[in-house]
């Protein structure tokens, strides 16, 4: 053992000195502690050592062993050593005696349940003398930590037993703390938090549980104790007369007043009824916690307006209050709407609540935001009810209850009356909470993103107090406030900006248009006194985007609300934003700008039709040039100029006038053209291609390119045309691409290597042809688009251009016109010959992935498998193609070698193949044409079974081959696991065509010959030597 013992101390103190192995050493006492010998080690090292970090780490490896259920050899002697060491370290190491009466309660859990009353008499006992008292205050602390420890790894039964055995012994244990807590300053503390401890350890009690469990449903509960006159128990009188006197107390006594309040707050915890012993207990708590706050609040009256330092000693004696002050909100409600006289004191208490909110200081303004917030949640019926540490089988979690709805409604209704008055003055505290300092910059102790995150806070308080006393009048609220501050002289920015938080935070729950003051608040924007330096000048334009965003809809209904708005963002507002100096925080400036352009884009969105008819059609040309000028400055961000884009293309879609649209789309893809021409200028004769290489720092293409892109696309979602308008020969966007098109395609051929613009075209693209389906075919630029993709292709293949003509086989394939059908056939060979061949002409899996990256060649076989479930593209693609034939023999040929080798990389790619095949197989059956005896489809079925049994392929015949594949793409499928995964499924939907239509009798022949001829020991397992015969009859019940 002396061994093992100096080894224990090589690594210890190599944990501790030796910083370059920490790991090494960390690792090493790890799996020492988790060995049987580790017992009589770590028992030397207890009472040999007295180097802390050495009998700390001896004395939390017991511990560690004890929650484990690593036990020692004898239980009763461990307990016994255990004790003679609490002796040894009574007077310290600190952190080591409270290890060892963790170690105490953690023996015992692993002891029977009887011996439960005996061990804690004696344990008591051996501890009572005068020097023990420390120790004896930890093991009555740790006691309830333990019973609720789910890291002793005890029985759920052990754990309730213990805790019910410690329970009976609560009023004994309550009776001691109170002396201890009386003996001297030096164990106050630890008596009343072991006190605190053993109130929690009350909601172990059963008949607790179950009252808790009925209050998830709107019932009340009280432990034991407290109808047992805990509000008279000598601690809790005193830990209410320590908060009372807070103020007094010093710093030195600060860790006291935080223990009596965790103390204070455990005995709330155990009821929520506002009657008989629970209410004396209660307001006992309120008196206590209104005193020590108005004393505290006579020092703190200046941080009403100025910001407090954050970890001071009047906050730190403001967080004790507000602890408590939180933790009261619930109770306060439920006393408001109680039957009987309310008592005086909760009307101080609403107004401390208040002061709260308003204190400048975010974590301490909190605590008044919780206690109004728990407050509405029981008047809605949405209190939580605290986890519950021993509910093995509900893991910990907080219980639900179910109400009756209608008897939930009327008890608030009964209870709104009562409320209102306080809910009322929390709406206005609430209203100077959210107000910024008037100079953010020097306000010190001002912090950003905490003042952010507080006022979303402020934010859910305010939208919950709908609920009780209306937005009509929350909003009618910020009116008269709103009347007031234009009469200042200078009007104060910050309280124009907390008037508009609190508008919109209630928009939502108001009807529309039904108020004066939001209106009000919209004429006045176009005329605040905005600042022009400063990050006030970014908040309150913030706040003006923020208000136009959610009035949106109002805009709309209302034409000079919404030329006045429309104006001033396009003349003012946007313009004005652009010269300010970012704050010190860059994403302000940031914020300020996006909110500003999606306020733009969210008006030209909403209110297009009101905008388009204004003045007789001339305000949305005015509008538009605007913002397209807006657009071109580079100043804002690509996400801005981009949601401007969007919301110019909403406008122009609504004109009725298909010619006035197209000359408006073109004229903007003109002054879209303009940024571009230092680009286009500079470009080779001829494309570089492949040797084309990225020039800017980003790696991404150039800002002025995908705006181009963006604008040619920027019109779609049109309405219904007219049908009392003369028929149009072309669709205005089809004819802005045609005429723009030799740019459209300098700079989509030339820019090949950035993929975020040709993803961006093709999207672009797929939009167009699915707004314009019914002009497309007919247009002249539908097939120079689709090859211009197809040379983008060649030079950087990528899969979206697949997308893109898979969109467009399923826009087009069903309306059977023989021009769309050629087009679409030879660009679905264009796209999936090259992809076949070089599938197939590579000697493995990865040589594959060089030549054809995966999601390329899964993008292309998904739009064959697209095209081929359409009859016509199918007829065509078989009967006259030159590729057909070989792509369906470059797919049989390789996918046995992609399953094999790269399922899990080409598992896309597989499926997508399988399904191709399918859908030709599925042409062959007379069933799919569903009694249709059409000749084209019977032609079909013809060429379909033609070209897998007949027609032979360079590889040989398909049908064979395909059933040989399937039977190879089982066996390489099963250690890939194949439950997993749509590569098994697909094979199997693959068989069951082949088995249930014209290739039936071939394939019956060839399946049992394909499984024999699979290597061993499939061969042997799947068909044996005299099974053959057996298993042909009965194949489909086999297979499936």
């Amino acid at each position: 053992m002396a061994d093992a013992t100096s080894q224990v101390l090589a690594h210890i103190h190599g944990l501790h000195r030796d910083f370059s192995k920490t790991q090494a050493h960390s690792d090493w006492l790890l799996r020492f502690q988790q060995s049987p010998e580790a017992w009589a080690v770590v028992h030397g090292l207890l009472t040999s050592q007295n180097e802390e970090v050495v009998v700390y780490f001896a004395s939390h490896t017991v511990v560690s062993k004890l929650q484990a259920g690593q036990l020692p050899p004898d239980l009763m002697a461990c307990r016994q050593q255990l004790l003679t060491c609490l002796a040894r370290f009574r007077s310290g190491p600190a952190a080591v005696r409270r290890q060892l009466v963790i170690s105490l309660v953690d023996c015992q859990l692993w002891r029977p349940a009887a011996e439960d009353t005996q061990w804690l008499t004696d344990t008591l006992g051996q501890l009572s003398d005068t020097e023990a008292m420390i120790c004896l205050l930890e093991l009555l602390a740790a006691i309830p930590e333990e019973a609720a420890n789910r890291k002793v790894m005890v029985g759920a039964e052990r754990r309730a037993s213990f805790a019910a055995s410690m329970l009976i012994h609560s009023s004994m244990v309550l009776e001691a703390l109170c002396k201890a807590a009386q003996a001297s300053e030096a164990t106050a503390i630890p008596a009343v938090r072991a006190c605190a401890r053993w109130l929690h350890l009350q909601h172990a009690d059963p008949s607790l549980r179950a009252q808790k469990k009925a209050a998830a449903s709107g019932g009340r509960f009280s432990a034991q104790l407290i109808r047992q006159g805990l509000h008279e128990n000598p601690l809790i009188l005193r830990a209410a007369q320590v908060i009372a006197g807070i103020s007094a107390s010093g710093a030195s006594s600060l860790e006291l007043c935080r223990t009596c309040a965790e103390l204070l707050s455990e005995a709330m915890a155990l009821t929520n009824e506002v009657t008989g012993p629970s209410a004396q207990l209660l307001l006992k708590i309120v008196e206590g916690v209104i005193t020590g706050c108005r004393q505290v609040f006579t020092m703190a009256e200046v941080h009403l307006v100025t910001w407090m330092e954050s970890d001071g000693e009047l906050a730190s004696m403001l967080a004790v209050l507000g602890r408590l002050m939180a933790e009261l909100g619930g109770h306060f409600v439920r006393f408001v709407v109680s039957d009987g006289n309310l008592p005086a004191v909760l009307n101080d208490l609403s107004t401390l609540a208040q002061h709260f909110v308003r204190l400048r200081h975010t974590d301490l303004a909190r605590c008044g935001l919780d206690f109004w917030y728990q407050g509405l949640a029981v008047h809605l019926g949405a209190e939580a009810i605290e986890e519950d540490p021993f509910d093995e089988e509900g893991g910990g979690q907080a219980w639900a209850g179910h109400r009756d709805p209608d008897a939930e409604t009327h008890r608030r209704s009964l209870e709104k009356p009562k409320l209102e008055q306080h809910i009322q003055a929390m709406v206005q505290a609430h209203w100077q909470a959210v107000r910024y300092p008037a100079e953010p910059e020097q306000e010190v102790n001002f912090e950003w993103d905490d003042f952010v995150r507080f006022r979303e806070l402020c934010n859910i308080n305010i939208t919950e107090a709908c609920l009780v006393v209306t937005p009509r009048w929350i909003i009618e609220h910020i009116g008269q406030l709103l009347e007031e501050i234009c009469k200042q002289n200078p009007i104060p920015w910050q309280d124009i900006d907390a008037c508009v938080f609190v508008l919109t935070g209630v928009a939502s729950r108001a009807p529309a248009g039904q108020d004066t003051v939001i209106p009000r608040l919209i004429e006045l924007l176009p005329q605040l006194p905005y600042p022009t330096e400063g990050v006030k000048a970014l908040l309150l334009r913030s706040a003006a985007s923020r208000l136009v965003l959610f009035t949106s809809g109002y805009l709309a209904l209302n034409e000079g609300p919404c030329k006045a708005i429309l104006k001033f963002l396009a003349l003012q507002h946007l313009p004005a934003i652009l010269p300010l100096k970012p704050a010190q925080d860059p994403d302000v400036k940031k914020y300020c700008e996006a909110l500003a352009c999606d306020a733009m884009k969210m008006v030209m969105t909403a209110a297009r039709k009101t905008i388009v008819a204004a003045d007789n059609g001339t305000l949305w040309k005015e509008a538009v040039n605007a913002v397209i000028a807006l657009v071109s400055d580079g100043r804002f961000s690509v996400d801005c100029r981009a949601q401007l884009v969007f919301g110019i293309g909403q406008v122009l879609a609504t004109l009725q006038d298909w010619n006035e649209l197209e000359q408006a789309l073109s004229m903007f893809v003109s002054r879209m053209e303009v940024p571009i021409q230092p680009i286009l200028s500079t470009l080779p004769s001829e494309p570089l291609g492949s040797r084309a290489v990225k020039t800017t720092r980003d790696g991404k293409a150039p800002v002025e390119l995908k705006l181009y892109i963006a604008s040619v696309s920027s019109v779609y979602n049109m309405p219904p045309r007219d049908p009392s308008l003369l028929p149009a020969d072309h669709h205005p966007v089809l004819g802005v691409v045609e005429k723009h098109f030799a740019t459209i395609e300098r700079v989509c051929i030339h820019h090949t290597h950035y993929e975020e613009l040709m993803e961006q075209a093709c999207l672009a693209f797929s939009y167009i042809l699915g707004f314009s389906r019914e002009y497309a075919p007919t247009s002249k630029v539908f097939v120079p688009m689709m090859k211009l993709m197809a040379r983008c292709c060649e030079q950087h293949p990528q899969p979206y251009y697949m997308s893109l003509v898979r969109s467009a086989i399923g826009f087009f394939a069903s309306n059977a016109e023989n021009q769309m059908d050629a087009v679409l056939v030879d660009l679905t060979g264009l796209f999936i010959a090259p992809v076949a061949r070089a599938l197939s002409a590579a000697t493995s899996v990865h040589a594959a992935a060089n030549a054809i990256a995966p999601p390329i060649s899964g993008a292309a076989y998904e739009m064959m498998a697209e095209a081929v479930r359409h009859w016509n593209l199918s007829l065509l693609a078989i009967n006259s193609t030159q590729w057909m034939p070989e792509v369906l023999d470059c797919t049989i040929e390789v996918l046995p070698r992609l399953t094999e080798e790269g399922q899990a990389m080409y598992e896309r790619t597989i499926t997508a193949m399988l399904r191709f095949l399918r859908n030709v197989l599925l042409w062959g059956d007379p069933e799919t044409s569903k009694g249709d005896m059409a000749p084209e489809l019977l032609e079909l079925q013809k060429q379909a079974q033609g070209i897998m049994v007949e027609r032979l392929l360079p590889r040989g015949t398909a049908l064979p081959r395909l059933i040989h594949s399937l039977s190879m793409l089982l066996v390489v499928s099963a250690p890939n696991n194949p439950s997993r995964g749509e590569v098994v499924p697909t094979v199997a939907e693959v068989y069951r065509t082949l088995l249930v239509g014209p290739f039936e009798y071939v394939a019956s022949q060839q399946i049992p010959a394909s499984l024999k001829s699979l290597p061993p020991p499939c061969s042997l397992a799947l068909v044996g030597e005299s099974e053959g015969q057996k298993l042909q009859p009965s194949k489909k019940d086999v297979l499936f």
